[in-house]
């Protein structure tokens, strides 16, 4: 009976001591995994370091437009500062020459739509140069029916040179006898510097706060003094940049000053 009862627990026995068996569990589980299933993990695998990938190069991309845009939003904020402070700075000058055709004094300001000429004590150029600075805005054409907006500052020197080099040609009135000033064109040089290009438009204005006539506050395409009011009382440049508009107002002090005069 005892032989039979140990010959009966021998198979379960066996059985219990290889599922103790480290290597029997082994065994059992790496025959649990197939080939799909090892190619459908290493598959997801492979996406998750695609899109991972993906993500910092997008990540990265957005990072340097960032940056630029940022550059760029200084950049524009430090050109409209010099543009306002140059602007601001508007010497009222004057200059009385031996010339029969233009008799008088001649006032050094040309403020038409598309340029700008005066006599400045701020430059960008000349910066450790004491003196004043001929500054020249221009509004020329560029490629692609765009317009671009140019800068040239000159030295003052010699008031005979600087009289020649503004004005072109002088009319007068046949029946009042005024004299009509027809400055030099602006044509852009290569030296100048570009300050703001890509435009669709953009164009200078003058405001006169005291207009002839008794009437409102008037914003000039072509300013043309008076003798009680030679300079405007401010000037405004405006630009359209695709659908994005801007502008720039710069208030003057230019009246409120003494001219100054220089014969020549």
């Amino acid at each position: 009976m005892q032989d039979l009862r140990a010959t009966q627990r021998e198979p379960g026995q066996g059985r219990q001591r290889a599922s103790l068996n480290p290597e029997s569990r082994i065994l059992n589980f790496a025959a649990g995994f197939t080939l799909f299933e090892v190619m459908l993990s290493l598959t997801l695998t492979g996406f998750l370091m695609l899109a991972l990938l993906i993500g910092l190069r997008v990540s990265n991309r957005a990072w340097r437009t960032g940056e630029a845009r940022l550059r760029q939003v200084h950049a524009a904020a430090e050109r409209n500062a010099f543009i306002v402070q140059q602007i601001s700075s508007l010497v009222p000058y004057q200059v009385t020459l031996n010339d029969p055709s233009m008799p008088g004094r001649f006032t050094v300001l040309e403020a038409r739509q598309d340029c700008l000429r005066f006599v400045s004590t701020h430059s960008s150029v000349y910066r450790g140069r004491t003196g004043l600075v001929l500054v020249e805005y221009g509004i020329v054409e560029e490629a692609r029916g765009k317009v671009e907006v140019a800068l040239r500052e000159t030295p003052v020197g010699n008031n005979a040179d600087l009289y020649h080099m503004l004005v072109r040609s002088i009319t007068h009135d046949v029946l009042t006898g005024a004299a009509t000033i027809n400055y030099q064109p602006f044509v852009l040089r290569p030296a100048d510097l570009i300050l703001m290009t890509g435009l669709a438009a953009a164009q200078f204005e003058y405001l006169d706060l005291h207009p002839q006539k008794g009437r409102g506050p008037i914003w000039w395409t072509d300013w043309k003094g008076r003798n009680d009011t030679p300079y405007p009382d401010a000037i405004r440049l405006r630009w359209l940049r695709a659908d994005q508009a801007g502008e720039a107002l710069i208030p003057l002090w230019a009246n409120a000053f003494p001219q100054t005069e220089t014969t020549q």
